[in-house]
C-alpha cells in the first residue's frame, strides 16, 4: 500500500466545489465552502441563478489559489513528511483490519491537495482530496479514512464481483461505506497509526440511532464479532439495507440544519 501527496488541479478542484453549489443542493453541504473562505459571500452566492453563482465561485477561487499557493505547497510537503512517520505500518495494519493481506495491492494511490474543504475520492483512480488547511494529523487522518475506503472497496468487490459505479453517492453501498469506515478504523491497529480526531465519519452519524442503538455501537458489534472481513461485509449490508428509509430520513434532517 503506497500513497504520494501532490497538488489538485485548479480546474478540476473547481468541478467538484460547484458540485455541492448547485440549486437544490442541501444547505448543509453548500456552506462548508463558505465557512472556510470567509471572503466569499454565501448569501449574495444563494441569491444569484446558478450559472452567475458559479461564475462567482470560479472568480473568487482564482483569487485565493494565487493568496494560498504558498500555503498548499508547505502543506504537501509537511503531509508527506507525516505521512512517512506511519507508512511503513500500513501492510501490517490494514491485512489484520480486513483479514487479507493487504502488501501488494492499492500501490498507486494519490492524496491531491486541494482547495475544498469537501474531500472526496475517486475509486476507479484510487485518489482523494485532502484540504490543504487541514491540520497535519487530521490531513494524515482524513488519508486513512479514504484508504480504508479503498480497501473496503477493493475486498466488497472481490466478494461481490459488482460494479465500481454502485459505490459513489448515493447509492446504498455508498452509504454503507462512510458507516463501516469508521467502525474499522476505530476497533483495529489502523486507529493507532495516529491520534484520531472527534468525527472521522460525518458528524451526524455520532448520535444517530436505529432501533433505540447508536448506529456505530451496532457496527462495532457486528466488526468484532465477525468470522472474516467478508462475514462483515454481509450482515453490515443486511443491516442497512432493512434500515435503509429510516436512515436516509434522518439523514436528510441532519443535512437540512
Amino acid at each position: 500500500m503506497e500513497l504520494i501527496w501532490q497538488q489538485k488541479d485548479f480546474y478540476a478542484d473547481i468541478d467538484f466545489i460547484l458540485f455541492h453549489q448547485k440549486d437544490g443542493t442541501p444547505a448543509w453541504w453548500q456552506k462548508q465552502l463558505f465557512k472556510a473562505y470567509p471572503d466569499l459571500n454565501y448569501e449574495y452566492a444563494i441569491s444569484l441563478p446558478e450559472e452567475k453563482r458559479f461564475e462567482y465561485i470560479t472568480d473568487q477561487m482564482k483569487i485565493q489559489v494565487q493568496k494560498r499557493q504558498p500555503i498548499i505547497e508547505n502543506s504537501i510537503n509537511i503531509f508527506s513528511a507525516e505521512w512517512k512517520k506511519i507508512a511503513d505500518k500500513l501492510n501490517e495494519v490494514y491485512s489484520n483490519a480486513f483479514d487479507n493481506d493487504c502488501g501488494g495491492v492499492l500501490n498507486d494511490m494519490v492524496a491531491e491537495v486541494s482547495l475544498n474543504p469537501i474531500c472526496p475520492r475517486y475509486i476507479e483512480t484510487h485518489s482523494f482530496n485532502i484540504y490543504h488547511y487541514f491540520e497535519p494529523k487530521y490531513a494524515i487522518t482524513t488519508a486513512l479514512h479514504e484508504i480504508t475506503h479503498f480497501a473496503w472497496f477493493y475486498f466488497w468487490n472481490k466478494h461481490f464481483k459488482d460494479n465500481l459505479s454502485e459505490y459513489d453517492f448515493p447509492n446504498i453501498k455508498w452509504l454503507l461505506s462512510e458507516i463501516v469506515v469508521e467502525t474499522i478504523i476505530r476497533n483495529s491497529e489502523i486507529n493507532d497509526l495516529v491520534e484520531q480526531p472527534q468525527y472521522i465519519a460525518y458528524s451526524y452519524f455520532y448520535d444517530m440511532t436505529i432501533n433505540g442503538e447508536l448506529i456505530f455501537d451496532t457496527m462495532k458489534k457486528i466488526y468484532l464479532n465477525r468470522k472474516d472481513i467478508y462475514d462483515f461485509m454481509e450482515q453490515s449490508f443486511d443491516w442497512i439495507k432493512i434500515n435503509e428509509k429510516e436512515l436516509r430520513d434522518k439523514i436528510s434532517i441532519a443535512e437540512s440544519k
